[in-house]
């Protein structure tokens, strides 16, 4: 077998190329000249911090990517402690730029050509006059934007994409090489897992012409399906087909007017005939629009913008024009208007299954207008559905935005009650102040016949306490005003203190007029208040 069909099935006249950042997150952070340091991209909320990228220089100190950034950091200090780690933020937004920029370079160079993923790019060089010139400026264009870039140029996909990943500058795999280049690189080169390539070092298989001499079927007898696809890539024949790169829709139109126009109707009639043609592009597109944008732009500079978050994806210009005018009457721009614009964010238009034995499911358009005058009429945020948020705070909740496509999970029966967030237990003759009393003294409880049941105010009701010894001896708030016959505590309470909102406060059990209820203090602001009351 000549190395050349030993790298794979090639298309006749097939010639590839791909550009790769190493450490993209944390490429596009460090700009500037300066001594080189180990640097990484961090995330997360201090203490719990983590890296999410780091460079060569950091990997070769034993950080990792999911390390623990106090770790990471201890490591670089100890390898040199003259030169510490350099720590970035992750910045999303600006690897999305720079991704941007390195599509543009790719689209100057050739009509055809793919986004692998941030900062890993395959192009179609097949055809063109000067490949290996062009892949040159390829180069070129990415170190002009701030980004030092490898690209690999080779007959096959899969080869020119290793010698991206493993060779610094452009390298060139000719015609009849493919093979040997690829017998020569590491293992690692190949896409696979850490397991995976730990389960071949304890074989000593180093490089990739060593794990191409292993018997495929023996491959796949230990890995499985994993195992065949090491195979075939040990021997050059990865996917050599490439998805050519379609830019997002951008569906927006706009209009400039030749007057001030400081009345609704007359806005609302030109973002009619707006929408009017931007729902024809989506039905001719087959496509929905999951959020409508309206920016109006204003008499002496500025603009006004308001984003209707859709239920579910509507094509509908009548409706979304109903929408439109109940959003922006109730929330009108401050000053006239000469100029709009509306914007759709395209997704695929709603199919729905219904079902024989549940509730249908609400109308698309008239749920929309029903949660926008819900909008106009409480306020953002303030309408949804339940939720239970990832916190341990007693007492939390939210509500996230209604989507149609959601069903509700509800709980049918008469089966066990919920369990209260917090319960004592009484015999039916005990009174409130010896429930208090048992609870300080730490005394066993026995059989009781009932329960006593914890009902939480919301919000909370703000008090005045007065103190003696540290204890409550008086309380003051709305309904509650006397002297603390008995009270225990306090039990110590916090969480999320590593994050901007953590809490601390304390609670006690305190007895008023015969009544049992919660009191708590927040330690940072000296602030009582009543949680609730023991029915």
């Amino acid at each position: 077998m000549t190395p050349q069909a030993s790298a794979g099935r090639l298309l006749p006249g097939s010639l590839y190329a791909s550009l790769f950042v190493p450490d993209f997150p944390v490429a596009v952070l460090c700009k500037g000249g300066g001594k080189p340091r180990p640097s990484v991209a961090a995330w997360g909320q201090a203490p719990n911090r983590f890296v999410y990228a780091a460079d060569a220089l950091a990997r070769r100190c034993g950080v990792r990517e999911g390390m623990a950034l106090a770790a990471a950091q201890a490591r670089c200090g100890t390898a040199d402690a003259t030169r510490a780690l350099r720590v970035f933020e992750r910045d999303a937004a600006t690897e999305r730029r720079m991704q941007r920029r390195l599509l543009e370079l790719a689209e100057n160079a050739t009509p055809r050509f793919e986004d692998v993923s941030p900062g890993v790019l395959a192009l179609d060089f097949a055809g063109l006059r000067e490949p290996y010139a062009a892949a040159e400026r390829l180069a070129a264009g990415a170190a002009r934007v701030g980004l030092q870039a490898n690209v690999g140029v080779s007959r096959n996909r899969f080869v020119a994409m290793c010698a991206a990943r493993t060779q610094r500058g452009v390298t060139h795999v000719y015609p009849g090489q493919e093979a040997g280049f690829l017998r020569a690189l590491p293992v690692d080169a190949l896409p696979l897992n850490a397991k995976e390539t730990e389960t071949l070092a304890r074989w000593g298989v180093r490089l990739v012409g060593e794990l191409e001499r292993l018997p495929p079927a023996q491959l796949a007898e230990r890995f499985g399906e994993r195992g065949a696809r090491m195979a075939r890539l040990a021997r050059g024949r990865g996917d050599s087909l490439l998805s050519a790169y379609q830019p997002p829709l951008q569906l927006e139109l706009g209009q400039d007017f030749d007057w001030e126009v400081g009345e609704l109707d007359p806005l609302v009639l030109a973002i009619a005939g707006l929408l009017d043609k931007l729902c024809l592009q989506m039905q001719g597109l087959d496509r929905a629009a999951a959020r409508l944008s309206i920016r109006l732009q204003l008499v002496g500079g500025g603009a006004f913008e308001r984003v209707i978050a859709l239920p579910a994806p509507l094509s509908d210009a009548r409706v979304l024009l109903k929408l439109a005018r109940i959003d922006l009457s109730a929330h009108p721009p401050s000053k006239a208007v000469e100029g709009v614009r509306v914007s759709a964010e395209p997704v695929e238009r709603r199919r729905v299954q219904e079902s024989l034995f549940e509730p249908s499911l609400p109308n698309s358009e008239e749920l929309a207008v029903t949660l926008v005058r819900l909008d106009s009429l409480v306020g953002n945020g303030r309408f949804g559905v339940p939720v239970v948020p990832d916190t341990h705070r007693p007492g939390a909740a939210a509500v996230q935005a209604f989507r149609a496509h959601e069903r509700v999970a509800t709980q049918r029966g008469t089966g066990s009650r919920p369990r209260p967030a917090q319960e004592a237990t009484n015999g039916g003759a005990l009174s409130a102040r010896q429930v208090v009393s048992e609870r300080s003294e730490g005394a066993r409880a026995t059989p009781l016949r009932s329960a006593l049941v914890f009902r939480c105010f919301r919000p909370s009701k703000q008090a005045d306490v007065t103190l003696r010894a540290d204890r409550p001896v008086h309380i003051d708030a709305p309904d509650v005003h006397g002297a603390v016959t008995a009270c225990a505590g306090p039990w110590h309470v916090s969480g999320e203190w590593w994050t901007p909102d953590g809490w601390q406060y304390q609670e006690w059990d305190i007895e008023v007029q015969g009544r049992l209820y919660r009191a708590g203090c927040e330690r940072a602001t000296g602030a009582w208040f009543l949680a609730g009351e023991y029915d």
